[in-house]
């Protein structure tokens, strides 16, 4: 999952919970249904993993602003000549001293010459409190 679904569920999350937090820790969980996520570059085939599929995320604002977020997706997949079915997950975590995102991904399907191909992908993304980011991994497996 990229950096970039990991940002828009984050801020579609904080948005959405920002007048509760200023009260209390507030905890909520979001169902999306149907709705085509695009987890980043396959990396085994050409062009983006996309999940269409059913997921849910859950999303937690203390009173400090502290923000956790963790989400599934599973469905179909497809990607440049690649059909299947993959599950991904995600988390993020934010506060005043550092943001961690992280993902895995998983995929299985074949090729559009019926090959089989299996995706795995990983990785994290940390954020210091001076704004540097001090983790910057992505890993593919392609079986």
């Amino acid at each position: 999952m990229t950096r970039r679904l990991i940002a828009i569920l984050g801020a579609v999350g904080a948005v959405l919970l920002l007048p509760a937090a200023a009260e209390a820790t507030t905890t909520q969980t979001i169902h999306v249904t149907g709705a085509p996520i695009d987890v980043g570059p396959a990396g085994c085939v050409p062009g983006d993993l996309v999940i269409a599929g059913n997921g849910v995320l859950h999303v937690t604002v203390n009173n400090a602003g502290d923000f956790w977020m963790t989400g599934t997706v599973e469905g179909a997949a497809t990607a440049t000549g690649f059909t299947g079915h993959a599950v991904a997950w995600f988390g993020v975590e934010d506060n005043a001293q550092n943001s961690v995102d992280h993902f895995i991904a998983n995929a299985s399907g074949t090729l559009s010459n019926g090959t089989p191909l299996s995706i795995h992908q990983e990785g994290q993304f940390t954020v210091n409190a001076n704004g540097m980011p001090t983790v910057t991994r992505v890993t593919t497996t392609c079986g």
